[in-house]
């Protein structure tokens, strides 16, 4: 029903006293209280307009001449009143329609990002795609700890731990960590995280410029006897002396040590935040590089050889001794650069750059360890070989990379190791 209460009471404040206004007024409110009945306010007011005028012809016949003025009077302050107060105004209602919003724009890119996530985690899944991905937008790694097969590494001094969104605390051995070498804030992808042998799937490197290593490593150090008779590691197989918090320190094997002599090559590892002076407890000796098997074979008699080829040098520096190691698949050429290392007075160490089986950074490192200097050949090597040796790189005295299987180009990456030159040279 319309709300009639607004219009009796304007009525109701310009209706005098008079007994004409008074008949006039319970008029018009009976008309108000019809036209609140009908709904129908517009039909209203012209009726209401129309019944009026002729009462007052009616009073007009039978009263004095001043009446039609009272009635003017009244109508002329109805419609006074009725012009100033504002009519509410009828909104179009648009019908509901739904339409796509930022809310569930948003949702629905969320939905793809996992849907996407879960594909490349996969098993069959491009880890390469997946790497990327991370590198390019470090927003998607924090995406994949939302899975709870998805853990977070965090390294300790032996081994390493990884927790997922749970909090599920799982623990792994330095065999492991050798294995998949992860950095501290890396993602590790778990199967059979129930079990007592929880298996590593894939390995999902952090963006680069977010890393936070937690620990210090000081790998292959040279097990050594001193005036007292203990075990201590002073240096690498390198000659690069041990330092702790930029210190030199020498590190006293404890007594319980199993199997590790004078000359045994180990792995130290300590917390890279210090809390005071270090202690020989603070570090902890992590691996122990196994020792190498000497295979006892009958010499098989010596092919005659002809002469070896002789190189004329391109460029003047000494080797004095030391020992060149080329990374090169299938070991090309091996008697070419042999006589190029040797030219400049150094000895050559071979390596097949086409290892294609797991943990190549520890293959390389073994295999490359009696190396002074290392080359690798760009063109005849894998992604993972190039990887590899990026990460060991800095336990060799020089590292560098020939662009292809040239004489000189390998001749001049060797002057770049020999002299701490840039690695590579574009061009």
């Amino acid at each position: 029903m319309h709300d009639y209460r607004k219009e009796v009471q304007q009525l109701l404040d310009v209706m005098g006293d008079s007994e004409q206004e008074l008949t006039l007024g319970a008029k018009a409110i009976q008309l108000i209280l019809q036209m609140a009945a009908k709904g129908n306010l517009a039909q209203g007011i012209e009726e209401k307009q129309a019944s009026v005028t002729p009462e007052v012809k009616e009073d007009e016949e039978e009263g004095p001449q001043a009446r039609p003025e009272v009635e003017s009077d009244l109508k002329s302050k109805l419609v006074t009143k009725d012009e100033k107060e504002p009519r509410p105004l009828v909104q179009k209602v648009e019908p509901m329609v739904d339409r796509p919003t930022d809310v569930s724009k948003e949702k629905a890119k969320i939905d793809r990002t996992s849907q996407t996530l879960q594909a490349l985690l996969s098993e069959k899944g491009d880890s390469q795609a997946l790497d990327n991905w991370v590198q390019k937008d470090p927003k998607i790694f924090e995406r994949l700890f939302d899975m709870v097969m998805v853990y977070k590494v965090s390294t300790r001094r032996i081994g390493f731990k990884a927790y997922n969104k749970n909090n599920k605390e799982l623990r792994f051995r330095e065999t492991i960590r050798n294995q998949f070498n992860p950095k501290n804030g890396d993602a590790i992808l778990v199967s059979n995280a129930h079990t007592e042998s929880p298996r590593i799937t894939k390995l999902i490197r952090r963006p680069a410029e977010s890393y936070y290593p937690n620990t210090v490593t000081f790998d292959r150090g040279v097990v050594e006897v001193n005036a007292d008779n203990e075990l201590i590691v002073k240096r690498n197989v390198s000659g690069k002396k041990l330092r702790v918090d930029g210190e030199l320190f020498e590190y006293k094997l404890p007594a319980q040590a199993y199997n590790i002599h004078d000359g045994s090559i180990v792995r130290l590892r300590w917390y890279a935040n210090s809390h005071g002076e270090r202690q020989n407890e603070d570090i902890s000796l992590a691996w122990v590089y196994p020792e190498r098997q000497e295979k006892v074979t009958t010499p098989a008699p010596k092919k005659e050889k002809g002469p070896k080829p002789q190189y004329q040098p391109t460029i003047e520096f000494d080797l004095e001794g030391r020992t060149v190691g080329i990374v090169v698949g299938r070991e090309l050429y091996r008697d070419k650069y042999e006589a190029i290392i040797e030219a400049h007075n150094g000895k050559m160490l071979m390596v097949d750059a086409f290892y294609h089986r797991r943990d190549p950074e520890n293959y390389f490192s073994r295999r490359l360890s009696e190396a002074d200097y290392v080359v690798m050949v760009q063109n005849q090597n894998k992604h993972n070989t190039s990887y590899a040796l990026a990460k060991i790189k800095d336990q060799f005295q020089g590292f560098a990379v020939a662009k292809n299987l040239t004489g000189i180009q390998v001749e001049q990456a060797i002057y770049r190791a020999v002299k701490g030159l840039p690695a590579f040279v574009a061009g």
